[in-house]
């Protein structure tokens, strides 16, 4: 059997010198049967050959995934070297204190606790209260006596006796003016009984009324009217309605009939 030069070239190239002198030397020969022994052995050789190379290539790819392994592992520690540092630089940092939020709950209504009391003592003192008040009351309202209270009354009743309350009111609070001024006498009796002053006093009609008040006779109309107007301007009062609006009485000093430079007219009286 024989080859093409250009085949045997090839396959010479992937034998050693002493075969290719062996294969020319049996090619020339002519001999059938060691051409095929040696053609097993070169597929047994080329079989040998292919699985050198191939565990050659499969060596040097196994090296080289090893050793980029390894330097990715490296890569990886000298990497997570910087963040084991910058931990243990953040461990050395204080750590920023949190302030607790406190959210405000509502709290229940806690009910007042009553305690309890006998009831007469309550009673007690509630009616003790009412007792206290009614004396301040009286105390702060009557600030007169009674002798202050017969007289202004009586006076009230002779001066303006046939006029309205406002009238008689009036008159009492121009009484009561002059005792609190230091150009009259500080004494209701002592303004009363001033000389020139009042016409009841000089033509004794006062001393009817007063005995009329000393025997009860004091339940018409008309001394109701003038006690209670009496009353009034003992405790203080220094206003009338005049006209449907309040006035204040409190820089008069005189009433009469007929008065010159009269300020305000009220019934058949006026005053300045």
């Amino acid at each position: 059997m024989i080859f093409p030069k250009g085949e045997q070239d090839s396959l010479c190239k992937f034998v050693p010198k002493a075969w290719r002198i062996l294969l020319r030397a049996f090619h020339v020969a002519g001999h059938r049967k060691v051409w095929e022994i040696f053609m097993n052995l070169k597929k047994f050789a080329m079989l040998m050959i292919s699985c050198a190379v191939l565990y050659g290539i499969s060596g040097n790819t196994a090296s080289a995934a090893t050793e980029d392994g390894g330097t990715n592992i490296q890569i990886v520690q000298q990497t997570s070297q910087p963040a084991e540092d910058g931990k243990k630089d953040l461990g050395n940092v204080p750590a920023a204190t949190s302030v607790p939020q406190v959210t405000a709950s509502p709290q229940p209504a806690v009910a007042p606790r009553v305690t309890a009391r006998p009831s007469n003592v309550k009673n007690n003192t509630v009616s003790k209260g009412k007792k206290v008040k009614k004396a301040a009351k009286k105390s702060a309202k009557k600030s007169y006596t009674k002798a202050e209270l017969r007289l202004m009354a009586a006076i009230i009743n002779c001066e303006a006796g046939s006029e309205s309350y406002q009238g008689k009111l009036a008159v009492g609070i121009v009484i009561m003016n002059r005792v609190r001024s230091s150009k009259f006498p500080n004494t209701v009796k002592k303004v009363i009984y001033q000389k020139r002053q009042f016409s009841p006093v000089r033509n004794g009609s006062l001393k009817k009324r007063l005995r009329q008040y000393d025997r009860g006779k004091i339940r018409s109309s008309q001394w109701k009217s003038c006690i209670s107007a009496a009353k009034k301007a003992l405790s203080g009062q220094k206003t009338i309605v005049y006209k449907g609006r309040v006035k204040s009485m409190k820089k008069y000093k005189f009433f009469s009939v007929r008065l010159r430079g009269a300020k305000m007219r009220l019934g058949g009286h006026r005053f300045k």
